[in-house]
């Protein structure tokens, strides 16, 4: 029977919602994380796929099986694997195919309308009896008719596409990969240069992975581009941004503020100037975890792997 390794660090609640979707003629070893690595790769010995549920898999683990035909990703990011150790073991690596893009999407809206409506200050002030504040008419925004600028329009970036559409936003985008006619007329979407997208955008939300070639992307000449009233969101990885200068820009309101859920050093360091800026929200790499998507990612990965045992290509493989 092919065993399957799911390596994880999750509840056992989580555990057994994945697991649930085993096909038949499956074995899902459980590699819970929070054991020790002796006793993992005593188990994963004769798996043939392992299944990543997180951003954690030490190099014994994966090396611990001469058998491995897959690693499947729960998760749409790989940037936290040992890649040179996959690609020298010749070990394929898939994503979730988009299984979290709904989360990650209903968390982008909700940074947007969150900082829009200044809503981390608000609820802090209503709750210290400073009733109103820091409201004033004129620092709470609509979404309808402000220019919204998607960074990467994969999976996730499709999914926020139809999410700001009911509230009359006009979306434009930038990536590597340009639509078709047909599809951005299909979301109401524009394509536009990179420069274009910082310099007209009211706000920049970031939805490309992280590679080689979009490390620290946004830098200072993007950031100096954008407009004083514009926020910026990243839901993706820290690392796009260049951290250092979007402080320095946020303490000197350049731009209006940020909505962040990544960080260049996670769990971000207590002093780090973004956790004391009121122009800023943040949370903590958690937009793509909620209860809704496990059987998304679980049906995903299953029926990749159970794709290659039928002879089959790998869907949603990644370029290392």
């Amino acid at each position: 029977m092919t065993k399957v390794a799911l390596v994880h660090s999750v509840s056992p609640e989580i555990y057994d919602e994945i697991a649930l979707y085993s096909p038949e003629g499956l074995t899902t070893i459980n590699i819970d994380l929070k054991k020790s690595l002796d006793t993992n790769n005593a188990l994963v010995k004769d798996a043939e796929f392992i299944m990543l549920c997180g951003n954690v898999i030490p190099d014994e683990i994966i090396k611990a099986t001469d058998k491995l035909r897959l690693i499947q990703l729960l998760s749409a990011g790989w940037d936290f694997l040992n890649i040179p150790l996959v690609q020298e073991l010749n070990i394929p690596v898939a994503n979730n195919g988009g299984a979290n893009s709904w989360a990650v999407a209903d968390h982008t809206l909700m940074l947007i309308l969150s900082s829009y409506h200044r809503l981390i200050e608000v609820d802090k002030a209503t709750r210290a009896g400073k009733w109103g504040y820091p409201l004033d008419g004129t620092n709470v925004f609509e979404l309808a008719n402000k220019k919204v600028g998607l960074l990467g329009l994969g999976n996730i970036g499709r999914q926020v596409a139809k999410r700001l559409l009911p509230f009359d936003a006009h979306i434009q985008y930038y990536d590597l990969m340009r639509l078709s006619s047909k599809d951005e007329h299909a979301l109401s979407i524009n394509y536009v240069g990179l420069e274009t997208l910082f310099s007209t955008s009211d706000i920049i939300s970031i939805h490309i992975p992280l590679v080689d070639s979009t490390y620290q992307l946004v830098d200072k000449k993007l950031i100096d581009l954008m407009k004083p009233s514009s926020i910026i969101v990243n839901t993706s990885r820290g690392s796009i941004i260049n951290e250092s200068y979007l402080i320095d820009t946020l303490r000197n309101r350049r731009i209006s503020g940020a909505a962040l859920d990544v960080f260049e050093q996670e769990p971000i360091e207590k002093d780090n100037p973004l956790l004391l800026m009121e122009n800023v929200i943040v949370t903590p790499h958690s937009a793509g975890n909620n209860w809704d998507a496990w059987s998304r990612r679980a049906k995903f990965g299953y029926s990749n792997i159970q794709n290659v045992i039928n002879g089959g290509e790998p869907l949603s493989l990644v370029h290392l």
